[in-house]
């Protein structure tokens, strides 16, 4: 049974109850609590992709939640970073989120020297390097219209759950629209501190996104940290020319595109750090494809 309501608010509490601000009608409390409360006994409903999205989060990251009129889980308690350069604007506009299908595409296209593939391809094969099957439970941060988010969905089945999160509520709206699922359920936040417990997913991917984040380091230690032992992390972003970023027309670059130009072995060391095993690095033009997995 699926409850839609505007604007409705619920609280986490310490023990992952959500408790509905006084106002709420008491019926919808019910149903709301009774798949929510493991001491209750059998479910007498299947929980929706969205209840199942709530029982992840982390009280002490995100005290409560808004279930958005467009069908999205909205955040309480946490700050969305202020944009910092007129990339970012645009990604939070309507505008965008409108040619986002167009956009994305050639803009990855081109940033990696006419090779990489076509969307279906590029969703099936992220997929595979995910190591998804039926059951699992993946994050796609930054997850724009949701194009990824709702092909995760197909590949892990009703017993799985795809969340997709982004700090663009025009996105997020559109996610809802365009890539719905049984399995999908999409939240806003912000992907330097994210909402989660530690150790819920499966696999987490970030997708021509991590660029534009302020701290984009801090959100990779992010993803590290929701991410389960054996866990698979994929991330597409930028390179800079040459694998460098200590040449001067790199910094006028990120300058007049706002967007981080990563060295080659910026994220790999990291991940190397974070104690990731299996790291491939795939680069392509100004475009690299970095896998790995949690030990």
């Amino acid at each position: 049974m699926t409850i839609a309501m505007p604007l409705q608010i619920s609280v986490l509490s310490q023990d992952n109850c959500y408790l509905l601000y006084p106002g709420v009608d008491e019926d919808v409390e019910t149903a709301m609590t009774r798949n929510l409360d493991p001491t209750e006994g059998p479910l007498t409903t299947r929980p929706t992709a969205a209840d199942r999205a709530r029982e992840l989060l982390d009280p002490a990251r995100c005290r409560g939640l808004i279930t958005h009129a467009a069908g999205y889980l909205q955040t309480a308690g946490i700050d969305i970073p202020a944009t910092q350069g007129f990339g970012q604007q645009l990604m939070r506009t309507r505008f965008y989120a409108g040619i986002y299908q167009l956009g994305r595409p050639l803009g990855m296209r081109v940033a990696s020297a006419l090779q990489a593939p076509g969307q279906d391809e590029d969703r099936a094969r992220t997929a595979r390097s995910l190591r998804l099957h039926t059951g699992q439970t993946v994050l796609d941060i930054a997850c724009g219209p949701g194009n990824f988010t709702g092909t995760y969905g197909q590949v892990v089945g009703p017993d799985g759950l795809a969340i997709g999160l982004d700090a663009s509520h025009p996105m997020l709206a559109r996610a809802v629209a365009d890539n719905p699922g049984q399995a999908v359920a999409y939240l806003s936040g912000d992907a330097e501190n994210l909402p989660f417990r530690d150790e819920v997913a499966d696999a987490v991917s970030c997708l021509a996104a991590l660029y534009l984040i302020n701290e984009p380091f801090r959100a990779i230690e992010e993803m590290a940290r929701v991410l389960k032992p054996g866990g698979r992390i994929v991330l597409l972003t930028s390179l800079a020319p040459g694998g460098r970023r200590d040449r001067p027309h790199v910094a006028v670059m990120e300058k007049l595109s706002t967007v981080h130009m990563f060295g080659r072995d910026e994220i790999t060391d990291l991940l190397r750090g974070l104690g990731f095993t299996e790291i491939e690095q795939v680069t392509a033009g100004l475009a690299q494809t970095i896998t790995a997995t949690k030990s």
